[in-house]
């Protein structure tokens, strides 16, 4: 019989978890991307981001759960990658959810970063900025602020409402906040460091900051008056399937006639799914057309002048925009 000693020294490979011709080629990708960062070469993270994917869609959930817990956490290369400040934030969630306001600033680069990095720190979160999930975060800023705009320009000093606003990034992008042409924007999250940002930085203009959740809202509609537009962009990404119709179907009700909502879901062709749940912790639930227009599934019909699907430049982002009559 094997001592203690001896088998600590020689651990039984039978007891160590048998990997998949799959697995074992990610292993390899592992690796050569673990050996380019030591050089500071990003180019692995060019070939592992498509291959982190591609092993996900072949496994299905439950083997990709245990591949990213056997294979891709022990591995020396995660803990590389997390010396990016955007990938460990993700990961650690400070704020106890991975897309958290903060870390949509470090995508937005709304601020240099003031924290130690190091140099593969540095050459990953130049990698970062430029995956398909970044520049949609980015893009979605700006289709909020020329929403804003658009509706501003087409009825007098409006009433918009954000749920889950986070740092309300996309307001100080809209010239018709900054030429004072948005009668009040109702700026709702439940974080309140969130909303310590809004007050801050957004004094002078006409924000009105409500520490919240939506439970408030999914019960009573009416609180917070009623409003020109309504919009929630990262906030479906998160919801089960009967909250986001509940959600919408109360934004829907807050409208004034001719009013619109506006949300936004993640797409299931985003690129960089397999990377942001094996290296970054990073849970979505993704919807293509059919799963976000079921959101309007208990809407009014007779009330709705026009409904509209669309995608994103990159087609990662689908978008669900609803007129009332």
């Amino acid at each position: 019989m094997a001592t203690a000693l001896q088998c600590s020294l020689f651990p039984d490979v039978r007891s160590q978890p048998r990997l998949s011709p799959l697995e074992s080629s990610l292993v390899r990708v592992l690796d050569r991307t673990a050996a380019r960062l030591d050089a500071l070469d990003v180019g692995g993270i060019e070939t592992l981001i498509p291959s982190l994917n591609f092993v996900r869609l072949a496994l299905g959930d439950d083997a990709w759960q245990r591949t990213i817990a056997n294979v891709v956490a022990p591995h020396r290369v995660r803990a590389m990658l997390h010396e990016d400040p955007l990938t460990r934030r993700a990961f650690q969630k400070p704020r106890g959810y991975a897309g958290d306001a903060g870390l949509l600033d470090l995508i937005y680069r709304h601020a240099p970063f003031a924290g130690e990095l190091t140099d593969v720190g540095a050459v990953v979160n130049d990698v970062a900025q430029l995956q398909q999930s970044s520049r949609s975060v980015c893009e979605r800023r700006e289709i909020l602020a020329a929403l804003i705009d658009r509706v501003a320009a087409e009825r007098t000093m409006p009433r918009i409402l954000s749920l889950a606003c986070g740092h309300l990034r996309e307001a100080q992008h809209s010239e018709a906040v900054r030429s004072r042409e948005v009668g009040e924007i109702v700026a709702v999250d439940q974080d309140p460091l969130s909303l310590d940002v809004v007050v801050r930085e957004m004094a002078g203009s006409p924000v009105t900051a409500v520490k919240a959740s939506i439970r408030r809202f999914l019960v009573d509609p009416s609180i917070y008056g009623d409003f020109d537009l309504i919009y929630s962009a990262g906030l479906y990404d998160y919801l089960d399937d009967e909250t986001a119709k509940r959600l919408t179907t109360s934004m829907f009700a807050a409208l004034r006639p001719g009013g619109t909502l506006l949300v936004a879901n993640f797409a299931p062709e985003l690129l960089d799914i397999g990377y942001m749940e094996a290296i970054m912790d990073w849970q979505l639930i993704y919807r293509d057309e059919a799963g976000v227009a079921r959101f309007c599934d208990d809407l009014p019909a007779e009330e709705i002048r026009d409904r509209k699907l669309e995608r994103d430049s990159g087609g990662s982002v689908v978008y669900l925009t609803v007129r009332k009559c």
